[in-house]
């Protein structure tokens, strides 16, 4: 019987103990390989730095608050803008030139617990009629170099009650091509009664997966948005308390529609443009010296904030994140050196209900040596074979931890793929429980041959 026939012989013969043993060594490294996980997958998730944007213009409030609220579609506005501000990024000689592209951004309701948008067509790529195309330099990106992409259906339309929806949007709500729904105001929590708006809206596109928050949005146009009942009221009291004027002129007596629809189907807003309010802006600049400095007279200024998403998800890993996934993994150190002493107790405790074994062995030629590297290696073997199934088990938990964030976030991680972190830990577990095995193998290393053998 050669030395591997041996060791798997002793560890069937305590088989309950063995399995015991090496479930201890697999929920430890279970636990630091999902840590390892979260801790290298949220660097890329929060604290990336590939946004096909690089300025978010919004409410001088929280900067990780707009980027969560607008990139990823978590929390809520932290307020709303001017229009005029969209309007001078777009058209005013002091930030025109150092713009290539800006997508303004409304939000506030939701169909069945997943987010509305109001925005532009130029965000996909069309000019307002949804049908042309616009110069691939002035379309937006999600990823650089990547854009949105119509999977089936059109663009909406920018004056019409038309939608776009995410990828995951049928899956989650039903909808698909060519339905209609209606706009719940706000995210009503579960058990509340939800208040629904009467405007109505077709679905005529469907984007293709991004692999993003975006794939989990009804995206309409922003004359739809603006014409929901209830709206209006709401800008023109924005609107007076920023000029500073009695907010009861939002409850002055005026039409008793927000809008009308004209023949073609298209919006005829009365709610002036002064009075239009958004919840950001989407900017992609000419460069970052440009980026720097209208981050600067932005936020010098009062109407607005100007954050850069990449400087604000890095800031917020570095100080929230990484300190929190390190404690967790000094919590999973913990948990395997538990383990590995488990292994030390528990072929120790075998070693000595084998004494008997240990001396015919000797008995019969076994080296001193011999003994030893058979302890070592089966507690080796231990460490091994439950690193193994402790590494295939992190990962399954990541695929859980992947499927929440896609839930919550509408970005997964990248469970499936094994770091050489891991691979190094792996053989460290198997080295420590190696040598783990060293305390009971010295034991059956000075185990007398002649005393144990009395009286066979």
């Amino acid at each position: 019987m050669n030395i591997f026939q041996l060791v798997l012989k002793q560890m069937r013969q305590r088989a309950l103990s063995t399995w015991l043993t090496l479930l201890s060594v697999m929920l430890g490294v279970a636990l630091a390989v999902v840590i390892m996980l979260i801790r290298r997958e949220s660097a890329v998730l929060f604290g990336q730095t590939d946004y096909g944007f690089d300025i978010i213009v919004g409410a001088k409030a929280s900067s990780l608050q707009l980027v969560m609220n607008t990139v990823y579609h978590i929390d809520r506005s932290p307020g709303n803008i001017p229009y005029s501000v969209y309007k001078q990024l777009t058209e005013s000689p002091q930030f025109r030139p150092a713009v290539r592209m800006a997508v303004p951004t409304a939000v506030g309701d939701s169909y069945q617990g997943q987010r509305i948008v109001g925005t532009i067509p130029q965000l996909f790529g069309m000019e307002d009629d949804g049908i042309t195309p616009i110069p691939a330099n002035r379309t937006m990106q999600y990823r650089p170099g990547k854009r949105y992409e119509i999977a089936q259906g059109r663009v909406f339309h920018g004056q019409k009650f038309e939608a776009v929806i995410g990828a995951d949007i049928t899956k989650l709500t039903g909808l698909k091509l060519g339905d209609i729904f209606k706009a719940t105001h706000g995210l009503p929590k579960p058990g509340e009664t939800p208040d629904i708006h009467g405007e109505e809206w077709t679905v005529v596109g469907v984007l293709k997966e991004t692999g993003t928050a975006a794939d989990r949005v009804l995206y309409i146009s922003l004359p739809s948005f603006y014409a929901m009942s209830g709206h209006d009221y709401a800008m023109k009291a924005q609107a007076a308390i920023r000029q500073g004027i009695d907010t009861s002129r939002a409850n002055a007596p005026g039409p008793t529609t927000a809008y009308d629809v004209r023949p073609d189907g298209t919006i005829e807003l009365h709610l002036p443009e002064s009075d239009w309010a958004l919840s950001a802006v989407l900017v992609k600049s000419r460069s970052p010296f440009f980026a720097s400095q209208m981050m600067y007279v932005m936020n010098n200024g009062q109407q607005a904030a100007a954050v850069n998403p990449a400087s604000v998800m890095r800031e917020f890993f570095n100080t929230f994140l990484q300190p929190t996934t390190r404690a967790w993994g000094a919590v999973a150190y913990l948990v395997n050196a538990v383990a590995i002493v488990a292994i030390l107790v528990s072929i120790y405790n075998s070693v000595a209900a084998r004494i008997r074994e240990i001396a015919i062995l000797r008995a019969l030629g076994a080296t001193r040596r011999r003994v030893m590297l058979t302890i070592c290696l089966e507690a080796g073997l231990i460490g091994l074979a439950g690193g193994v199934l402790g590494i295939a088990a992190g990962h399954l938990l990541g695929a859980l931890v992947s499927g929440y964030f896609q839930q919550t976030i509408g970005e997964g991680i990248r469970w499936w793929i094994v770091s050489r972190e891991e691979w190094l830990y792996l053989l460290s577990v198997t080295v420590v429980s190696m040598l783990a095995g060293l305390v009971p193998a010295m034991k059956a290393y000075r185990t007398p041959v002649a005393d144990n053998l009395a009286g066979v």
